[in-house]
């Protein structure tokens, strides 16, 4: 029967079943045939899983990117990262990293950094002697650290789905432990865009002054100041992360409003619409993916995977080897959401069992996700910035190759060097 079950899955999702349909017939048929029978307890784990004060924190964190989507904070982040290292060799392109970089902590979403920064920064690299096929492949990578820099919509879907009675995970720890690998990348971009922009000899560079920098930085503070605001308000204990959410929300419409003025005020609805149209697929998946995770948990599936694997391999190191070429492929196939929906809960218990800690673990999972922005054929990244650019999937694939390299290059580190996600961690607990 287990074996009707995923055909019946990997069928539906080949004549593109919506996903909340293929979870749902998931669920219903192992809770039926698999388990005890009971369908009621689908209905009450749904019950539970709403109840998540956390779960509040996401429609929150999605309104307050869009309204500082249609503002101007990332024309003003984009100016402050120019007038710091415009002055550099490939100093254009590190601003582009750092636009990114500070984007997106602020909207949670590696698309609409794409979209944000992208649309500003390709023309002007372009205008200043880049080549296209490094501009192109920069912008579209760099727009993926959306979801490794907290605040990140999918770690908190992570913690959610992941958590079982005995290992809680705190989306608190997660926010942390995504800053330090969010700047390994970053910094990895930086220095191969300096290393070959040094060979560009028709590069435009401006000449570093304070007044401007000043200028920028006056304009910006603002918005530099929200993730700080979110962070500190939640380890300092000030703000539950869900709190810190909220207070995002209405610290973006304040600023967009009455200080930068470049929101209306009829433009809110529309933002709230658009939110909420996202939030009702979203909710719906999630609830039933918490209920598909309470029954792997109840019937030991994880843990019966782990004992599997044991049999195939012998430590963690070679465990992460093969659970990071596993998700490399998934990544490929599947998007963010679907993935820690689904592969998420069999995953994270199993890396437990063989001594993996659980915050390293799921930053682990989320950069190979990340990766699979940027891998085809469903890497969602390469479908926006091949329509925002105009430009041929095959010709976006191809330049960011080079960039893709880096980030696996970034994964193994942040694999092998726990410390990378945990010393954060550590220190503020």
């Amino acid at each position: 029967m287990e074996f009707v079950i995923v055909a019946v899955a990997l069928l539906c999702i080949v004549i593109g079943t919506p996903l909340f349909i293929v979870l749902a017939l998931v669920t219903l048929g192992s809770l039926y045939f698999l388990g005890d029978g009971m369908l009621t307890e689908m209905i009450a784990d749904m019950f539970n899983a709403v109840n998540k004060d956390v779960l509040l924190a996401i429609p929150f964190f999605l309104i307050a990117g869009q309204l500082m989507t249609h503002g101007s904070i990332a024309r003003r982040l984009i100016d402050f990262a120019k007038a710091t290292v415009g002055w550099m060799p490939g100093g254009l392109a590190v601003s582009a990293i750092f636009a990114c970089v500070f984007f997106a902590a602020i909207s949670g979403s590696s698309p609409v950094t794409v979209i944000a920064i992208g649309t500003m920064m390709f023309p002007a690299l372009i205008k200043d002697k880049y080549k296209e096929r490094f501009s192109l492949g920069l912008i579209t990578s760099a727009g993926s650290l959306g979801i490794l820099i907290p605040p990140s919509i999918p770690m908190i879907i992570y913690a959610i789905v992941v958590s079982t009675p005995n290992h809680t995970i705190s989306v608190a720890d997660l926010f942390i432990a995504g800053i330090m690998p969010g700047l390994l990348i970053a910094f990895l971009l930086m220095v191969y865009s300096v290393v070959v922009q040094r060979a560009n000899p028709h590069e435009t560079r401006i000449s570093f002054s304070f007044k401007k920098f000043k200028k920028a930085f006056q304009e910006g503070i603002l918005a530099l100041f929200l993730p700080i605001l979110i962070l500190g308000g939640i380890y300092s204990g000030f703000f539950t992360p869900t709190e810190a959410a909220a207070a995002a929300v209405v610290y973006a419409f304040v600023v967009e409003w009455l200080v930068h003025r470049d929101l209306k005020i009829k433009e809110v609805p529309k933002i709230i619409i658009e939110s909420s149209t996202v939030m009702g697929s979203l909710f719906l998946i999630i609830v039933i993916a918490i209920s598909f995770n309470q029954f792997l948990a109840l019937e030991r599936i994880p843990y019966r995977a782990a004992e599997w694997m044991n049999t195939l391999v012998s430590s963690p190191v070679m465990f992460l080897i093969v659970v990071n070429i596993f998700l490399l492929i998934l990544g490929c196939f599947m998007d963010i959401m679907s993935a820690i929906l689904i592969v998420g809960p069999l995953l994270g218990p199993m890396a437990i069992e063989f001594g993996i800690d659980p915050i390293h673990f799921a930053i682990i999972f989320i950069v190979n996700m990340e990766i699979g922005y940027l891998t085809p054929p469903l890497g969602l990244n390469l479908y926006v910035a091949s329509s925002i650019f105009g430009k041929k999937i095959g010709t976006v694939v191809v330049s960011t190759l080079p960039f893709t390299l880096i980030l696996i290059f970034a994964l193994l580190l942040i694999s092998y060097i726990p410390s990378i996600s945990l010393w954060l961690v550590e220190m503020f607990r």
